[in-house]
């Protein structure tokens, strides 16, 4: 079954983020974190026991992202995770938004599960929103995909406008060392400047 989350679910929640982070599959979450942002979370529940969880969060009027995807290894193979994303995907659009991203090491699960890749600089809301404080943001080896939830909508995503990842090339993290966005595309540099 999915539902909503409810503040008793947080530790749980907190558990299996914190399973994934420490083999370097999501980045981690203080339970406080958690707690704080309970309302965007959607989890999995096989027995009473919660076995997965999702959350959703909304950058821009277009634009949300399925977060903190996990399902616990011992429940994969049972669909909770699509039926996550699917659940985030409805909450989405039921705030109007028309594209879902993820940034992921595992592209082709999110492949299979209607995800195109796309360049991370195209989603600068979440750059600068987020990235340029992930304490991975110099080495960065997830890749970017969306899902448009209204046909048509992630067009603009998938084949940019090419002037957009030169204009914020600045704060688009790189790859990790030796690592292209998308085959063929070049890595973009970042410019940090330092004061003092």
């Amino acid at each position: 079954m999915i539902r909503r989350a409810r503040p008793s679910d947080a530790p749980a929640i907190h558990a299996l983020i914190h399973r994934y982070s420490g083999r370097d599959l999501l980045l981690p979450r203080p339970l406080t974190d958690i707690y704080e942002r309970i309302r965007d979370f959607w989890v999995a529940v096989d027995g009473g026991q919660v076995v997965g969880c999702a959350a959703l969060r909304i950058w821009w009027h277009d634009l949300g992202e399925v977060r903190s995807l996990a399902v616990a290894p011992e429940a994969e193979g049972h669909g909770h995770g699509a039926r996550l994303v699917d659940a985030v995907a409805a909450e989405a659009t039921r705030f109007g938004v028309t594209n879902l991203f993820a940034l992921t090491r595992i592209p082709g699960w999110f492949a299979r599960n209607g995800f195109v890749a796309i360049d991370r600089a195209v989603l600068y809301h979440k750059v600068w929103g987020d990235c340029a404080s992930c304490p991975k943001r110099n080495a960065c080896d997830e890749v970017a995909v969306v899902r448009a939830l209204v046909p048509g909508a992630a067009d603009r995503l998938i084949s940019p406008d090419r002037h957009v990842p030169e204009r914020v090339a600045h704060v688009v993290p790189p790859r990790a060392p030796g690592m292209a966005e998308r085959p063929g595309l070049p890595v973009l540099p970042v410019f940090l400047h330092e004061d003092g």
